[in-house]
Parts: structure tokens; sequence; C-alpha cells
């Protein structure tokens, strides 16, 4: 059935509308017909792994934007943690591999010794590799690693970028040591905020995502992939707020009016910042108490293989 007919509102990338479906049966919104991989590359903007960059390049993260990142990333490293612990627990000595690292942020965060960021950008690679972390290309499906290698693979805002999700699971599986498990995470089309402003919610990110899940579809995807779910969480300091103000002030999300204006920096730039900001901060207490009903505007999942 089709839902919408949208355009890329956020970053403008393009002048295309894309028809976006849903399904009768459990509600999951997705592109049809998808693009093809060199469209879906031009919806990025350079610095879309980074943020912020200077004349082409990437900016190393100051103390206070890394102090900043560290705390929204909290509730990811909480709940990974935890999965490590156990793992611990159990005798095993965790290792793991982050897909879709951007620039390593979350690793670093977490703080494991033995970890791998995954990603197809160089730029965000090299980010990755300037923190002292390893990485390397691929998107789990086409990769240079060892299959049985990590005892948890993470994902963070990836699934719903690609189409072939079993696909990309039976990957994560393979590369999984005995024992293993992952944690994913995805915007959740079943949360109040979804559900209020529709069309609307930057969730959606058209055209660079291409199946937008509920809570309760991903967990189905998971249990049809042959995974068992451990744990869930819809606690996301980090992006639910954003996704909320997103939805709301898309032209002042800083990456995106950047984007729009070529890099442009200053005082317009600035003020537009602590705009985006002071939105945020607005909307995080919605964003937390419909995360503490379970309806939160992302889901994090821990799964293991049956």
């Amino acid at each position: 059935m089709r839902w919408a007919q949208l355009g890329d509102h956020l970053f403008r990338t393009t002048d295309e509308r894309f028809d976006l479906q849903a399904c009768d049966g459990c509600g999951t919104v997705f592109i049809e017909p998808v693009p093809t991989l060199e469209q879906q590359a031009g919806y990025y903007p350079d610095d879309y792994w980074l943020g912020p960059a200077e004349g082409g390049r990437p900016t190393a993260p100051s103390g206070l934007l890394e102090a900043y990142r560290r705390l929204v990333l909290r509730d990811h490293v909480r709940f990974v943690r935890r999965a490590l612990a156990a793992q611990r627990a159990r005798g095993m000595t965790p290792t793991v591999l982050d897909v879709g690292c951007g620039d390593g942020s979350f690793l670093a965060a977490l703080g494991e010794a033995d970890s791998c960021g995954m990603d197809v950008s160089l730029p965000a690679l090299r980010a990755v590799r300037a923190r002292g972390l390893r990485a390397v290309r691929g998107i789990a499906t086409d990769c240079p690693l060892r299959p049985g290698s990590f005892t948890l693979v993470t994902a963070f805002h990836f699934l719903e970028h690609v189409r072939a999700a079993q696909t990309i699971l039976a990957a994560m599986r393979d590369l999984l040591a005995p024992g293993g498990e992952i944690v994913l995470q995805v915007p959740n089309i079943r949360s109040w905020q979804a559900r209020l402003l529709g069309r609307h919610w930057s969730g959606l990110d058209v055209p660079r995502h291409l199946v937008d899940y509920s809570d309760r579809t991903l967990i189905r995807v998971l249990n049809d992939a042959g995974f068992e779910i451990l744990a869930r969480n819809h606690h996301s300091l980090r992006d639910n707020p954003t996704l909320l103000a997103n939805s709301l002030v898309p032209g002042l999300y800083p990456p995106a009016h950047r984007a729009r204006s070529g890099g442009a920096r200053g005082l317009v730039a600035a003020c537009k910042d602590f705009a985006y900001l002071a939105t945020t901060l607005l909307c995080t207490p919605f964003s937390v108490l419909e995360s503490a009903c379970g309806r939160g505007a992302s889901v994090m999942v821990h799964a293991r293989p049956r």
C-alpha cells in the first residue's frame, strides 16, 4: 500500500520524490523502487559519517564535543557493557565489532581494548584509526574479517540503510564466535513522535533509509533470522531527542545546515547551532517519557543465535 511520497527534507541532496510503501500486515515502511547503489551514494553529504568539516577535511572533535558525545552515548555504552559483563561472567574474552561505526565515537566511549570499527566511508575509517582503533572497510557481507572473530557485533542505525536485512544478519552471525551475540539499534516507527508526526517524522530520513522498522518488526526480523531476543531498550539520549528536533526544525540540524550551505560557518551557523541545541533540550522530556512508556523513537535489541 502506498503510504506517502516524500523528498529529502533533511540534507536536500536531491529534488527527487520517493514512494514509500507500507506493509498492511506489520506496518513496516519502505522505499519502492529501491534506488541503485550509485544513486544511494549521492544522497549522503560528504561529511555524513563525521559531522562538521572544514575545507573538505573532517575536523578532529574538540574536548568539549568529545565530552558531549560520551554523555549522549551513555545509553548505548551501558546497554553494551551489560552484555559484555555477562560474557565475561561466562569466561569469555570480549571482542567487539561495530558495523557502520562512523568516526568511532561509540567504540571510543565503550573503551574496549579489543574492538574494531567497520564502515564504507574512507574518511570515517581514517577518523577511527586516528583514535587508535582498528578499522576495516565493509558492510558485514563483504569484508576482510575472518568468521568467528567476535563475541559481540553491534550496529547502531545501520539496518534501516540496507534492504537485505536477512543477508546482513546472516553475515553478522558468521562473524560471531561460539556464544557470541549482537546488539542492534534502529529508529522506531511505532514511537509516539512517529505516530504524531507521520510523514514529517525525521526518523524516515528519505531517501537514506530504505526500510523503517518498528520495535515489533525488528524483533520479528531477528526471530526469522534465527536469533533469540535477550533484552531491549528504548532510551537513547543521543538519538531520541534529536529525531524529534530534526522533525520540527530540520534546517537547524548542524550537519544539515552545513550541507545545505556548502559548509559555511560563522556567526549565522553558530546561532543555528545554539538554536538547535536549545530545541533538542526542549525535546528531551517528551523523548524520555515516550521511552519510559516503551514507545521510544529508537529501539536497541540484544540478541543471540538460537
